[in-house]
């Protein structure tokens, strides 16, 4: 039993670490507080995995935190309040909006009450009421988030609010089943019939829900970190193909060509792959030649609105400046060869970047695509 109860501790800790390392690599790349909450998030979900494992191996040290939450739960208290506190602040980002007020302020409340649970006398029914404001907290941010996609659905594309739904929703209804779990485990499981409080009882299906933000998490995180590695190792391969051609003393990075776009050969394909300035959301450049479906090139740019909802997508979507280029393209209904052709590269780094902005926007085929474009904003 203590084997299993070990490898299933060690999966939870490489799972929370997982979207630790790719959320800070994005933040640190894009400035993006969204991954900076999401880093949050799952760091506070690791260091609570780590000491709930940690009394069950050890009882001297399972005492010692037991007693600690006797005059004051700090530790525990913090855990707990950080892992909300990122929960509504994730929420805001996907929402686009400011954190809610009176959510935040609840949440304070809940920290000073959570604080002066030791003063009350020691029982099941402690141990119950000091869980389960958290868990009412967290079924309100579910319920707030989906009531708010729900009201104002012109804010969020369908693709979008579908996914980000799905994960309001589940928060409710594991917020919920902890609850429903603490009661059965507190009030028919533990034995408070002698001296002291257990306080830090592993709950599993809090574990589930945790494991249900990693995959929702790594949904979110993945397209964008395999283009922004795409990306990096361009740059990198620009820079040393820039260096030998150089003449002797020259900087790489003022030299001729130095901000024009720049071809080097691609280790997947048969011919040059482009390298991407920046895995950054940029605005694409009025006279890149874009042109809404099924308009003619004369009538680039001709509608400001086409314009806007362009550039909102490529934002929304996190799209490199490459992909928005190929996109453009893919709007106008090129094929592959004829993406190539324009953007002289090989066949096989154009299908990589259309591969690339199907995952960042979650669709398989072309039509879908402009699909999903078509019913943008």
């Amino acid at each position: 039993m203590e084997v299993l109860l070990l490898i299933y501790n060690l999966l939870l800790q490489i799972l929370y670490c997982v979207p630790v390392v790719y959320a800070w690599i994005l933040f640190q790349h894009t400035r993006n507080y969204l991954y900076l909450y999401i880093t949050g998030l799952f760091f506070f979900y690791s260091v609570e995995n780590v000491i709930i494992f940690i009394t069950e191996f050890d009882s001297t040290f399972a005492k010692f935190y037991d007693t600690t939450f006797m005059s004051v739960p700090t530790a525990r208290t913090i855990i707990f309040v950080a892992v909300l506190l990122f929960l509504l602040l994730i929420t805001a980002s996907i929402l686009k909006e400011t954190v809610n007020y009176l959510l935040l302020a609840l949440l304070g409340l809940i920290t000073l009450f959570m604080l002066f649970i030791p003063m009350m006398k020691d029982s099941a029914m402690k141990v119950f009421i000091y869980y389960t404001p958290c868990q009412i907290f967290s079924f309100l941010v579910g319920i707030y988030g989906m009531r708010r996609l729900k009201s104002h659905p012109e804010h969020y594309d369908e693709t979008l609010r579908k996914r980000f739904h799905r994960a309001f929703f589940w928060t409710a209804v594991f917020s919920v089943l902890i609850i429903v779990e603490d009661w059965i485990v507190i009030f028919n499981f533990d034995n408070y019939g002698i001296p002291g409080i257990r306080i830090t009882n592993r709950s599993f299906t809090e574990n589930l829900m945790s494991i249900y933000f990693v995959y929702t998490a790594l949904r979110i995180l993945g397209p964008y970190l395999r283009s922004f590695m795409v990306s990096s190792a361009g740059n990198a391969q620009t820079q040393a193909v820039l260096a030998q051609d150089m003449p002797s003393g020259q900087d790489a990075d003022t030299g001729p060509g130095a901000d024009s776009s720049e071809y080097v050969p691609d280790g997947a394909s048969n011919g040059p792959a482009p390298a991407e300035p920046s895995a950054q959301i940029q605005e694409p450049p009025l006279d890149a030649g874009f042109r809404s479906p099924g308009a003619s090139p004369e009538d680039a740019f001709s509608d400001r609105a086409d314009y806007s909802k362009f550039y909102l997508f490529s934002r929304d979507y996190q799209l490199t400046p490459r992909e928005q280029h190929i996109l453009q393209l893919l709007l106008d209904n090129k094929t592959n060869v004829e993406i190539a052709d324009d953007l002289c590269i090989s066949i096989g780094t154009a299908k990589a970047h259309v591969h690339n902005i199907f995952a960042k926007v979650e669709v398989k085929k072309r039509q879908q695509l402009l699909d999903v474009y078509e019913k943008f904003g």
